[in-house]
């Protein structure tokens, strides 16, 4: 059956017109279902970006914070380092001060070796002069350098035990008289003979009298009279003894 349509002024038969319905059905249908696609894939897209949008914002946050606890780190880090630069420079400082107390040591040391050194003379006699010269002025540490050069160069000399002798009295002026005591004896037994030996022993019980050792200085004291009944000191010995035993019982001036 034929079947005349009007449509801008061109004729379509009916099996061109169902032809026509089921291509616009069939489109329709198409593009429902592309319609269905977009949106689904619109939809998951908007779930991506949301996501990725809240995964950003975590990190930019998660960022923040690493940043924030790094800057704190590295101004923590910046005052150690500061502080260990102070502290090396100090060290540096310090360093450079002992090297120059140390310099001016060392110098100081050769000046006194200098002075004393060189002017230790090779002559016996000009050895003995500059000792004496140096005892009397007071000057007792070098006067002991150049007496104790005199005995050890010169033994046999009659007046390495009267220099024995002043090592020990050198001493004793300075109260150290447990070094003066050392050196009396070493007159007594180096230079048995000598006539320094008599002063030496009366000097003996005088430093242990100092040393409040009153009874071996009272044995001494008896002794110089016994050996050396004529020498000066044996004169003066019993009154000595008289003033020892005045004091023998006050622990504060004899302890033995």
């Amino acid at each position: 059956m034929l079947a005349v349509v009007l449509a801008s002024g061109c004729l379509m038969t009916s099996d061109e017109g169902d032809k026509l319905r089921y291509d616009i059905s069939h489109l329709s249908k198409r593009m429902e279902t592309i319609e269905t696609q977009t949106n689904d894939q619109m939809a998951r897209l908007r779930k991506v970006l949301d996501e990725a949008t809240a995964l950003l914002g975590r990190n930019s946050a998660d960022l923040g914070t690493k940043v924030a606890r790094d800057e704190s780190d590295i101004a923590a880090l910046t005052g150690k380092l500061e502080e260990a630069k102070y502290l090396l420079d100090e060290l540096q400082k310090r360093l450079a001060t002992l090297d120059q107390t140390q310099q001016k040591t060392a110098q100081e040391q050769q000046k006194i070796i200098e002075r004393v050194a060189p002017s230790m003379p090779e002559d016996k006699e000009a050895l003995w002069k500059e000792s004496q010269t140096r005892l009397a002025g007071g000057m007792r540490e070098d006067a002991r350098r150049f007496l104790r050069s005199f005995i050890q160069r010169f033994p046999s000399d009659p007046r390495a035990s009267q220099a024995q002798l002043q090592v020990g009295q050198s001493f004793a002026q300075e109260f150290k008289y447990g070094l003066a005591v050392a050196e009396y004896l070493a007159v007594m037994s180096r230079f048995s003979r000598s006539p320094e030996v008599p002063e030496a022993m009366w000097q003996l019980g005088e430093a242990y009298v100092a040393m409040k050792y009153c009874t071996d200085a009272k044995a001494i004291f008896l002794d110089l009279s016994k050996r050396y009944p004529k020498s000066p000191r044996a004169a003066q010995v019993k009154e000595r003894l008289r003033d020892i035993q005045k004091i023998a019982r006050n622990k504060d001036l004899c302890t033995s």
